[in-house]
């Protein structure tokens, strides 16, 4: 669960709340964009009163990152007046797979995933301009990354981009479902990689400086997708190629979290390579 205690201001405008994920606020003159919800009603509960508390009497906004429950789930704990903004291939997407993760998610969280509620959202299909008062956030559909319908809210006047899960801070990149393999998340990243933000706040790690995170997330993709084709071209085998290539990839960054599901980006790769 939140901590509202645990809540820092990270620039003039915006506020992160640590947690699985973290949770961010934007605050205007006029209005507060909540950037995703945690995980089940209580989360959101708490996510939305801390935005209350930081702009009371201002319109609220929420986006959400992805469709995954601890991101968007949690519209239960929100007021009815919010304004739920996605991109329209992450609500389809979460239309058609939601029950899926839910389950997944459940396994661990029976009580706080009991009757989740998504909301019904406004759509977009590339960006959305949220006019806060005197501070703009920008809901980016950049294109698919861990999900189909990865979301990122830049806030220009700070130079922050918040990345949800398409590029964290050393940490290797999640291939869970979809089938998205590591040649289109690059493409991704490199598309938001125009904006220049000077702080990127991740969903499941540390803020840090823009220029080095978003070179870490293009190097490792990068390397996934030359290092896999050299491997199949040398004639290793898909099982081979995974071991080969993920073996040098960790070995070269030493501190990194990279689980097994970094692995399955290797095999997408392969399987894509020519």
């Amino acid at each position: 669960m939140y901590n509202p205690a645990q809540t820092r201001q990270l620039t003039p405008h915006v506020w992160m709340m640590p947690g699985y994920p973290n949770a961010v606020i934007v605050v205007g003159k006029t209005g507060v964009l909540a950037v995703d919800t945690g995980l089940g009603t209580p989360n959101g509960r708490i996510v939305a009163a801390e935005a209350k508390r930081l702009a009371p009497g201002r319109k609220l906004y929420l986006v959400t990152t992805h469709f995954h429950p601890e991101h968007a789930a949690g519209f239960g704990g929100f007021p009815g007046d919010t304004v739920l903004i996605r991109p329209r291939v992450q609500q389809r997407e979460l239309v058609l797979d939601h029950e899926r993760m839910v389950a997944r998610f459940a396994i661990d969280n029976p009580e706080v995933l009991k009757n989740p509620v998504f909301g019904t959202p406004e759509l977009f299909d590339h960006e959305r301009d949220i006019d806060l008062g005197g501070v703009h956030a920008r809901a980016i559909y950049a294109g698919p990354a861990h999900t189909a319908g990865d979301t990122s809210v830049f806030i220009p006047e700070d130079s922050v981009l918040v990345t949800g899960d398409t590029i964290q801070n050393r940490f290797g990149p999640t291939f869970l479902g979809g089938g998205i393999g590591p040649a289109p998340w690059l493409a991704t990243v490199k598309r938001l990689a125009v904006l220049k933000p000077k702080l990127i706040i991740p969903d499941h790690t540390q803020p840090g400086p823009g220029a080095r995170i978003i070179a870490d997330e293009e190097a490792i993709l990068s390397e996934m997708v030359t290092r896999t084709a050299a491997a199949k071209k040398a004639g290793q085998t898909r099982e081979q190629a995974i071991a080969s290539v993920m073996k040098t990839i960790r070995a070269e960054r030493p501190g990194w979290n990279i689980g097994p599901l970094a692995d399955d980006g290797v095999a997408r790769a392969y399987d894509a390579a020519k």
